[in-house]
């Protein structure tokens, strides 16, 4: 049966490339267009779900000593936060060796894990009340390397920070690249809380615990940053994109899929007679509708992959569509071509052989 469908197939070259060609208009048309909407969709999806993004922020608005060392362990510790760490409110610094007339950079002491800020470069993680230099900041403080101690320049306190090392920055701590980083010391407390939860489909519920941990006595005794409103922007984003892409994948198909049926069933009906003589022969119903399924899936086949080669290049100019999406594609074309054809395969296996081969 599958020799007798190709045979047929490259014997009926004008419907076999039509169905073809139906077939790769609806697979290159949907990675054109819905592929499109489906790249779009996910990379809306990848920045939103971005470090930036899933960040939450609880700042002490009193000064009330609400965020210590403990508040922040237990923070990381949470199950929806992919890290956390205190920082205090950041002080301007210079170099030592230069003096108070050097340029300042800003310096932020950092509460928690110094590593889930910054990326270490070069010499080693600080101990408490010891410094790491950007690379910015290292320009600006005109050190060689990144060696040597800065001090506060906005206070008439003496204090100094060994510099052991530079570092940079990791998402969504991007603005520390224009200083210095100071481990606090083990009692400090800190002004803010950042948290970034691990999705941020889980923003509500990390909010909640972590105000929980936090305990205001009163709501001015806090300001939230939260990507909740965020969370939300996505899940709204993703359902109209879905439902715009939706509706016209279904619309290609439909069209695509009646297309092919009209030329199935004008190809039965030119050879009606070479399948009634079939069938008078001894072959049966289902083996007709194998035949006409075949002789229409094998250019099916073909048309796919040449719509599919198509669709990706015009998209790829824009934004590939996931590789998902395009065997997705593929896939539903070819089941669209088959489907379309199933109506006219039954219609020629239910013709009487008799009245077909009946000569006037």
């Amino acid at each position: 049966m599958v020799r007798e469908g190709l045979a047929t197939a490259w014997a009926n070259k004008v419907p076999s490339v039509l169905v073809m060609l139906l077939v790769a208009v609806m697979c290159g048309t949907t990675l054109a267009t819905v592929g499109r909407t489906a790249a779009a969709e996910e990379q809306v999806a990848d920045r939103l779900d971005a470090a930036g993004s899933r960040v939450l922020v609880v700042n002490d608005a009193q000064g009330q000593d609400l965020i210590p060392r403990a508040v922040v362990d237990q923070a990381a510790g949470l199950s929806v936060a992919e890290r956390a760490v205190g920082v205090v409110i950041p002080v301007d610094v210079t170099n030592s060796v230069v003096g108070a007339g050097g340029t300042r950079v800003p310096a932020w002491a950092v509460v928690g894990d110094l590593a889930d800020v910054a990326s270490l470069e070069r010499g080693r993680w600080p101990g408490p009340g010891e410094a790491l230099v950007s690379a910015q900041g290292q320009l600006a403080l005109r050190m060689d390397d990144p060696v040597g101690s800065v001090t506060l320049a906005s206070t008439t306190e003496v204090t100094d920070y060994n510099v052991v090392g530079s570092f940079t920055p990791r998402e969504p701590f991007t603005d520390y690249a224009a200083g210095v980083l100071i481990a606090a010391p083990e009692d400090a407390v800190a002004d803010s809380l950042h948290v970034v939860v691990t999705d941020s489909q889980v923003a509500a519920t990390a909010q909640r615990a972590v105000l929980g941990l936090i305990a205001p006595p009163t709501f001015e005794a806090v300001t939230v940053q939260s990507p909740v409103s965020l969370a939300q922007l996505q899940e709204q984003v993703a359902g109209d994109l879905t439902t715009f892409g939706r509706a016209l994948l279904l619309g290609v198909l439909g069209a695509g899929a009646l297309l092919v049926a009209i030329v199935v069933l004008a190809d039965v009906l030119i050879r009606r007679t070479d399948l009634g003589r079939r069938r008078a022969l001894g072959a049966t119903r289902s083996v007709i509708i194998g035949l006409v399924l075949g002789r229409t899936l094998a250019p099916a086949l073909l048309g796919a992959v040449l719509g599919a080669t198509a669709g990706l290049w015009i998209a790829a100019t824009y934004a590939a569509p996931p590789p998902e999406f395009t065997a997705a594609t593929a896939t539903l074309a070819l089941l669209a071509a088959l489907a379309s054809a199933l109506p006219p395969a039954l219609f020629a296996a239910t013709r009487d052989p008799v009245r077909v081969l009946r000569t006037p």
